[in-house]
């Protein structure tokens, strides 16, 4: 018997730390709110699925990592072959949007221009389309949460932030205690590390907008 969704949720990534991030915090909202979620094995799919249950109804979580932000304008075509027309039209989906602005006096409207205004287009079916845009880089927003990236690294703040971007601000702050700090699936214990719902407060990100339409 085919399941019946009641929403579907497309994460356009742009990188493995984007995904690694966004997962632990679904697994965070997941444990806030009661709910679990579990992973979809599907060997006709390039890209990874969820389904996050709360109570008796079921939500359709799909991530798809494009691994450049000049990829992410043609992630249209994924969201309507792999999401609108392998589901069905019956569910209602809602679109994130997470990509670095690349520096902080980048204007999002330009995310609406060109090649992202044709992805918008071909984002036509969806409920919302919600722009995570991190100011700088996804290590951006980590840092918002110094305290507990301090206690990964056994030091105390207040401590020297180096560099331009959060990239290199966390690399510089690792190196200066002895330690390397890595991208990926190998940054997945320092994401875990991270208090999520302080995260959410500092609102550098619409987390909390993620929560509302999961959760509404």
């Amino acid at each position: 018997m085919e399941k019946r969704y009641k929403n579907g949720f497309a994460f356009i990534l742009e990188g493995d730390t984007e995904k690694v991030f966004y997962y632990a915090f679904l697994e965070h909202l997941c444990r806030k709110h009661n709910a679990t979620i579990s992973k979809i094995v599907d060997k006709t799919s390039p890209d990874i699925s969820y389904e996050l249950q709360m109570g008796n109804e079921i939500v359709l979580i799909k991530f798809n990592t494009v691994n450049t932000i000049t990829q992410v304008p043609r992630a249209g075509k994924w969201f309507n072959i792999q999401c609108v027309s392998k589901y069905g039209s019956n569910i209602s989906w809602y679109v994130f949007l997470c990509y670095d602005k690349d520096d902080y006096k980048e204007d999002i409207s330009k995310f609406h221009e060109g090649d992202w205004a044709v992805l918008r287009k071909s984002l036509k079916k969806a409920e919302q389309i919600v722009d995570v845009a991190a100011a700088a880089d996804i290590e951006d927003v980590m840092l918002q949460d110094i305290n507990h990236i301090c206690h990964f690294l056994g030091c105390s703040p207040p401590v020297t932030l180096i560099g331009k971007k959060g990239k290199s601000k966390m690399k510089n702050l690792f190196k200066m205690h002895g330690m390397y700090y890595h991208e990926g699936t190998r940054a997945k214990a320092l994401i875990n590390a991270l208090d999520m719902d302080f995260l959410i407060d500092k609102n550098i990100v619409p987390l909390r907008e993620i929560e509302r339409l999961l959760f509404k």
